[in-house]
């Protein structure tokens, strides 16, 4: 199967103990979707380095695929939405994902998605 070079958009969070595990899952979701790119978007109040630390095993052993990565604080959900919008048309789907301790805050955010965005969900790990 070819690979498209639309992204695939992804919403998430989880503790720092399942980053890895998480973007295993994204990469062989991105993979069977037909994608070359993911674009994540991870909630949390960790830094930068502190992910990539606890999702550098994963990333190199997907290095084929293409991966922006963007952290955003709790607070920020406004400015990741508006930046997901600015870029609805390139998009192939979105993913959602999220483990039980971090679920209300994804639910609070899948309220502010509008309808034409919520159509194009993937996958939903949240339900």
């Amino acid at each position: 199967m070819q690979l498209e070079n639309k992204p695939i958009v992804v919403i998430s969070s989880t503790n720092a103990e399942e980053i890895s595990n998480f973007i295993r899952a994204m990469f062989k979701d991105c993979r069977l979707n037909g994608s070359k790119k993911l674009i994540i978007n991870f909630i949390s109040s960790i830094s930068y380095p502190e992910f990539i630390q606890n999702a550098r095993e994963a990333l190199l052993d997907n290095i084929d695929l293409g991966a922006y990565i963007y952290i955003w604080k709790p607070e920020e959900v406004d400015q990741m939405m508006k930046k997901i919008l600015e870029n609805r048309q390139d998009m192939k789907g979105i993913i959602i994902y999220c483990d039980n301790n971090n679920k209300y805050t994804i639910e609070k955010i899948l309220h502010k998605v509008p309808n034409s965005i919520k159509a194009n969900i993937i996958k939903d790990y949240c339900k």
